[in-house]
């Protein structure tokens, strides 16, 4: 039998399609229909249900537009023709906000997702404001340039862009637009350096850079992959000049006023922007939250001390921050913030575990245990799989779990306790809450 589907929000992200046609067998259940989605891949799924195969609270699955129930309706049968429709029971909108918005998808190949370039300021008399701008490419800029035109703007009349972090697929295209309109562009103080090219890292030109992903036990012929992709990324990107802003610093954009909180992690500087929404505070969270993707933590800025540390105590951050909903850089709005972060608090545990085995088998560097955890690299994630790898190494060496010897780690204890190293946070899960990895 046919079944046709309709996927909005975060689903629909990790589907990859707002559409689909899927073949059952007669008697097939929605659970069935999930799983054909997947195909084996548990994308949409672990969103969708529960560890019970129950339908999660906050998502809402319509056959035929009646909507089925949260217990037991995974196991709902479906018949031939019919129309499954799931979505978030808030996936996000301009509508469901004290204020107006718009957001412009735009496209990424390399990362985590399309990227989100927020529009804020609509309003008359408002300061029309970006948050965001996506990659400093001609094809990405022409995606921003139509999105902006459709709801009957152009870059000459933005007053103001808000960056979440330096990284080229949010900043990238803030000089252009800066050139365009004179607007001003605002970054946190510690990724100030990095967006208006006063300091250069992540650059191989760097001996420091060099001496890091030596001593990450990077081969050489993989550093010189790596040094053919970041020189082609960073070739087309132009500088704007930047104003700073630290933790708590507020933006007045008419109807909403934005609060800069300070996220570290997956950079030194990265920031969210939280607000009052219609019922709580919500977050433009940038990298350091997203919906399906875990943002890589070592790699993505190497700047940061104790990087797995300082992103823990991130996501312990956003979590004692109560949000109702959060706007990521990457994908559809998250609408369990707190169930997402514990999540990746959860994934981190489990990745630590890995790493834990792989050093069991003897001492390795962070390089051989990116082999072990991820397999063969290739353009950024040359640098994002030994960073990560390091994280979690130097993590369990602040803790006394493991020792470095050179560029090998080794463990200290046969049965190193690893719980320890991580914030306990089952108290302020919300109900229905399991893990998605």
């Amino acid at each position: 039998m046919q079944i046709t589907c309709e996927l909005h929000g975060t689903v629909r992200d990790a589907y990859g399609d707002k559409a689909a046609t899927v073949a059952l067998d007669s008697g097939a259940t929605i659970g069935d229909l999930l799983d054909a989605l997947d195909n084996g891949d548990e994308r949409v799924a672990p969103l969708v249900r529960n560890g019970d195969s129950e339908i999660r609270p906050h998502i809402a699955v319509h056959v035929n537009g009646e909507r089925v129930a949260t217990s037991g309706g995974a196991g709902t049968a479906l018949d031939d023709g019919d129309k499954v429709t799931i979505l978030p029971s808030v996936s996000g909108g301009k509508r469901t906000l004290p204020f107006e918005m718009e957001t412009v998808r735009l496209g990424n190949a390399a990362f985590e997702g399309l990227n989100n370039c927020y529009v804020l300021g609509l309003e008359d008399d408002a300061e029309l404001t970006l948050i965001d701008t996506g990659f400093p490419t001609d094809e990405t800029r022409s995606e921003l340039e139509r999105g902006l035109a459709d709801i009957g703007i152009e870059f000459a009349d933005i007053d103001r862009i808000l960056l979440t972090h330096w990284h080229g697929d949010h900043a990238g295209l803030a000089a252009d637009i800066q050139a365009a309109s004179g607007c001003s562009v605002h970054v946190h103080v510690d990724d100030a350096p990095l967006v208006d090219g006063s300091e250069a890292t992540q650059d191989m030109d760097d001996p420091a850079f060099r001496d890091t992903l030596t001593a990450w036990g990077m081969p050489p012929q993989k550093q010189t992959e790596l040094a053919e992709f970041l020189d082609a990324s960073a070739a087309a990107y132009a500088r704007p000049t930047v104003e700073t802003f630290t933790d708590g610093d507020r933006f007045d954009i008419g109807s909403v006023e934005l609060e800069a909180v300070h996220l570290p992690g997956h950079t030194v500087g990265l920031c969210g922007f939280a607000f009052d929404g219609r019922d709580g505070r919500e977050l433009f969270s940038g990298d350091a939250l997203l919906p399906y993707y875990t943002p890589n933590v070592g790699g993505a800025d190497v700047r940061v001390t104790e990087p797995l540390a300082a992103y823990l105590d991130t996501l312990v951050r956003i979590i004692d921050g109560e949000y109702e909903r959060a706007w990521p850089g990457h994908r559809g709005a998250v609408v369990d913030p707190t169930g997402r972060a514990a999540d990746i608090i959860d994934h981190h545990r489990e990745r630590t575990d890995r790493v834990v085995d792989v050093l069991a088998d003897g001492p390795a560097t962070p390089w051989e245990v990116s082999a072990e955890l991820f397999g063969t690299l290739h353009a950024i994630h040359i640098l994002h799989g030994p960073g990560e790898a390091f994280a979690h190494l130097n993590h369990l060496e602040d803790a006394g779990l493991a020792a470095r010897d050179g560029r090998n780690y080794e463990l200290t204890t046969t049965e190193p306790a690893t719980e320890a190293l991580f914030p306990t946070i089952a108290d302020r899960l919300r109900p229905g809450y399991e893990p998605v990895h």
